[in-house]
């Protein structure tokens, strides 16, 4: 009786990865060149080709108008025609930076992706691709800012955190030196005139008078 061979515990492990992998995100991926959107020239435009498999095999490229208030989007197929759709960018939840890969592997060399997060991941929009990561830092907080949106980060396992220490709306920053007292306080005098009262003017102005505080032997009754 032929014995059938049962899977090995690593057999197993390895068809696992293998499926995590198949249903692997696109956004690992970058197929495609660098990219550039100016935050300073409002509306800014940008065209990002589709990076899943499926959405290029049937032509997809995204166009995107970026202003102050309001994303407009065209989802553009040869072959489907064209989907348009708009939200606004309080609907976004920030100035994301991640890393992406050439190869499945996501073992080559990184390129640095800046995008406007959106809580649906298809509904992101690509900002700035750079190979070298020269410009990507100074893009990030340069659309964080234009927009007013939290600057954000995603680690390689996709979990996303604010770069900066938030306290509601306000961004805590690091803590100041507290400027000390100056080295004239010591000298400063503890009660004005001789009398050692408050300094009391008249009601009318005298040239070339002195308040009545400053003058020696004046006795003030209250």
């Amino acid at each position: 009786m032929e014995q059938r061979a049962t899977p090995t515990a690593s057999a197993s492990n390895d068809r696992s990865e293998a499926r995590l992998k198949a249903l692997e995100p696109a956004k690992k991926r970058w197929r495609d060149g660098e990219i550039d959107s100016d935050p300073f020239v409002l509306p800014a435009k940008v065209s990002v080709p589709a990076q899943s498999v499926l959405h290029r095999m049937l032509g997809f490229i995204r166009y995107a108008t970026i202003d102050q208030g309001e994303v407009k989007v065209e989802d553009s197929s040869p072959i489907l025609g064209v989907w348009k759709w708009s939200e606004k960018v309080s609907e976004f939840e920030g100035v994301s930076m991640r890393i992406a890969y050439r190869d499945s592997k996501c073992t080559g060399q990184p390129i640095v992706i800046v995008e406007l997060r959106h809580a649906h991941p298809d509904n992101s929009i690509l900002l700035h691709v750079s190979f070298d990561g020269a410009d990507a830092a100074a893009r990030w907080r340069s659309w964080s800012n234009v927009l007013a949106m939290p600057a954000l980060m995603e680690d390689k396992d996709g979990e996303v955190r604010h770069a900066d220490t938030r306290l509601g709306s306000m961004i805590v920053g690091d803590p100041q030196p507290h400027r000390g007292a100056s080295l004239l306080t010591d000298r400063r005098p503890q009660s004005f005139g001789y009398t050692g009262r408050p300094r009391h003017y008249a009601e009318r102005v005298v040239t070339g008078g002195r308040p009545v505080a400053y003058c020696q032997g004046s006795i003030i009754s209250p």
